[in-house]
């Protein structure tokens, strides 16, 4: 769930029909300034794509200003200040990248100081596996999944153009083949519109989602990936943001969550894992590996002593209430009076006491479990030893080790 900006510098609508003008000019800025290290075929490339999970800073880069991860308290606990990620510290993505022996992911628009020598992160906050458009001064939402998908054929495209001659070009085309595509997404399509009228159909809305993923994922295989890591919608009627909210029909589970949006969100899980059936059916060529990151969450919720967890339910940063949020007043936003109550936002002294930052993303310590769940593959299917892919391409490349 996205926020609005608490310092505007002016208000901006963002049609979709632009978004190719302005990523070409941003593109053509960083390539024309030489600011972006070249990628390396040394090892494979990390490729990201989704939402505020794993977005590092293109949301920040492209709109500034506008979202609460780019003030205080974001980026406390780790980085000492905002850096355009929703989370206390490191997201975890950054600690898979870590566990990789990589640095951290830049995002795609970034022209200055880019580094892009392990991969690109195309992940923007808000953003839906449909195609919607952002509006007004909010920079939630700026590029849905196709257009991170678009934007990595952009960058593609370009970068095999650049290779001097056919042998390079195939080198190049052969890396980008044995990367590793990693994708967070469908989480907005829910959280942002589910349950906001009474017609509301969770059946279409899923199988609308699913459409759009598949035609993502389609368009990347085409393009040559090979090597597909798709995370699911986690917990989503557990999470502060959705309990604080009053949509959906007021029933609860034994633990506290919505159960309207827990069946939800198993049935988007439930169709993810049979589109990625499909996918190795109709393409067995690459490998098609699910993140269950959904069932990390609820066995978090379900046994929180497990992970030194407190208070599963509530957010370590808001402005009060039963699980410490409040639409109003997000953290990180401008404090204001809300039917004569004054709300302003606090920061837990313990995050790690917590699973949620703020309204669902998650604290730097919990992301660090979900890390791992990559990692030692404990909650990837099928079984997908990412360290061992990783090594295996390095060592293969070795004798080379050229940069293009």
């Amino acid at each position: 769930m996205m926020s609005s900006s608490p310092r505007p510098l002016f208000t901006m609508a963002l049609n979709l029909r632009l978004l190719p003008f302005l990523v070409t000019c941003m593109v053509l800025v960083s390539a024309a300034c030489g600011c972006a290290d070249r990628i390396s075929t040394s090892f494979p490339s990390v490729f990201t794509f989704g939402a505020s999970m794993i977005d590092s800073g293109e949301n920040a880069v492209a709109m500034p200003l506008r979202s609460s991860a780019e003030f205080d308290p974001y980026g406390s606990d780790y980085f000492g200040k905002p850096v355009g990620r929703w989370s206390n510290g490191r997201t975890f993505l950054d600690f898979i990248m870590e566990g990789l022996g990589y640095d951290f992911l830049h995002p795609y628009l970034k022209s200055v100081n880019a580094n892009f020598t392990y991969g690109i992160n195309f992940a923007s906050s808000g953003s839906t596996a449909r195609n919607t458009s952002a509006t007004g001064d909010d920079s939630g939402g700026l590029f849905c999944l196709l257009v991170q998908v678009d934007q990595f054929i952009e960058f593609q495209t370009s970068t095999l153009s650049l290779q001097r001659g056919h042998q390079a070009r195939l080198k190049m085309a052969e890396h980008f083949s044995e990367s590793i595509y990693f994708f967070e997404t469908g989480s907005n399509d829910y959280s942002v519109y589910a349950f906001s009228t009474d017609d509301y159909d969770s059946a279409t809305s899923v199988n609308t989602t699913i459409a759009y993923m598949r035609s993502a994922f389609e368009t990347l295989y085409k393009a040559g990936a090979r090597n597909f890591i798709v995370m699911n919608v986690i917990t989503l009627g557990c999470t502060p943001g959705i309990l604080a909210d009053t949509r959906g029909n007021g029933t609860y589970d034994a633990y506290g969550c919505k159960v309207d949006w827990m069946d939800l969100t198993d049935l988007h899980n439930r169709r993810l894992v049979e589109l990625l059936e499909d996918l190795r059916a109709e393409y067995p060529e690459a490998t098609w590996v699910l993140f269950d990151a959904h069932s990390l969450f609820l066995d978090a919720i379900r046994k929180p002593q497990n992970y030194g967890v407190e208070y599963p339910l509530k957010a370590c940063c808001g402005s009060g209430g039963p699980y410490n949020c409040h639409s109003e007043v997000l953290c990180g936003k401008n404090p204001m009076s809300v039917n004569g109550t004054y709300l302003q936002w606090t920061k837990c002294d313990d995050p790690s006491l917590y699973i949620i930052w703020d309204t669902v993303h998650p604290v730097e310590s919990f992301a660090y479990y979900m890390a791992q769940g990559v990692l030692t593959g404990s909650h990837l299917s099928p079984t997908f030893d990412i360290l061992e892919t990783v090594r295996a391409i390095k060592a293969a490349r070795s004798s080379s080790n050229q940069v293009y």
